[in-house]
């Protein structure tokens, strides 16, 4: 009898005890959830707008969006791949590297947003020259500067109308306060020519 006593006192203790652990592993989860979000809360607050072909100087870096080419009707759908030509200047001691995803993005006229797509990537690896097109990540060396073609982007036919932007973040790829902004409107965009192709 003592023994079952016992047993049953050990079983009741050891699940009064698994809420309160599960408790404090929510409020842990919560707190972290609540950092994330006050920095979310700060991504793009200083935004810097200039037309294209024109430099933007922040965050020790210059960014200059040469042109967007559209590689043409690329799906079943009639979806376009759509590059940028970028100069990045890094203007620190420390070489970094960035990517397109978490560097770009598209604001199209309804506010959605377009994020870089891995099929546009394959597909200029494939067909772009070498050193005209850059896979990510890309490095910006220290004191130098990037230039070529990255990307691309996936967008439907008829939509070449929307927003390029670049967050300057060096080496800590979270860091996204300043956000630099290009406007595009479709005279901007250029087919794609035989001299980037391979």
């Amino acid at each position: 009898m003592r023994k079952h006593r016992l047993t049953a006192l050990i079983l009741c203790a050891a699940m009064a005890l698994v809420p309160a652990t599960s408790c404090q592993k929510n409020k842990k989860k919560s707190s972290s959830s609540q950092i994330k979000q006050s920095d979310m809360a700060n991504i793009g607050v200083n935004e810097i707008n200039v037309g294209l072909s024109e430099e933007a100087n922040e965050n020790d870096t210059v960014f200059k969006l040469n042109s967007v080419i559209d590689a043409g009707k690329q799906t079943d759908k009639g979806e376009h791949y759509i590059y940028l030509d970028v100069t990045i200047k890094n203007n620190t001691d420390t070489a970094y590297t960035l990517n397109t995803l978490n560097n770009f993005y598209l604001i199209m006229p309804d506010s959605s947003e377009v994020f870089s797509a891995v099929r546009t990537q394959l597909y200029a690896i494939n067909n772009f020259k070498e050193e005209i097109y850059s896979s990510d990540p890309f490095e910006i060396p220290a004191n130098g500067e990037f230039s070529g073609y990255i990307g691309g982007f996936v967008l439907e036919e008829g939509k070449k109308e929307f927003t390029v932007c670049f967050f300057p973040t060096k080496e800590n790829q979270n860091d996204k306060e300043d956000v630099i902004k290009v406007k595009i409107t479709p005279d901007m965009v250029t087919d794609i020519s035989a001299d980037v192709l391979k």
